[in-house]
């Protein structure tokens, strides 16, 4: 398959379905994950948060994002953070399990990606025009 037949533009519009189809599926796995123990609803919470801050990034990244988590910034860190949130959904049904795996597959894929040098990453996750966090040094 040769990656050079696709554009910046079509490339992005693939990266802001996967990113909205793990947000979205791990905000509903959260939220089916809340009701099973009291150790299900603490994680459910964090896979709700998760799933909010990847949706949030894909209308607007402010600029402390790069600054506190600038992993999500990178096709490597972006994989490892959802092949986190696909390890850490509970199956114990059947829509968390297939949320779950299509995350984590997804996950798989971003970190893939990382070694195609041909792909550049979607436009939000450049930092390029965020001024705070990047080289920044505390001056005491």
């Amino acid at each position: 398959m040769n990656l050079d037949q696709f554009n910046d533009s079509d490339l992005n519009g693939l990266f802001r379905i996967a990113n909205f189809t793990v947000a979205v599926l791990s905000v509903l796995a959260g939220l089916f994950q809340l009701f099973v123990s009291i150790q299900s609803f603490v994680t459910g919470l964090y896979i709700i948060a998760f799933g909010v801050i990847i949706g949030a990034l894909e209308f607007k990244v402010p600029a402390e994002a790069y600054a506190y988590g600038s992993f999500l910034f990178s096709f490597i860190g972006r994989g490892v953070f959802y092949t986190l949130i696909g390890v850490i959904i509970n199956g114990n049904s059947i829509f968390r399990i297939i949320a779950s795996l299509v995350i984590f597959i997804i996950g798989l894929i971003y970190i893939g990606l990382e070694a195609v040098p041909s792909i550049s990453p979607p436009e939000n996750m450049n930092p390029e025009g965020i001024t705070v966090g990047i080289n920044d040094e505390d001056i005491i």
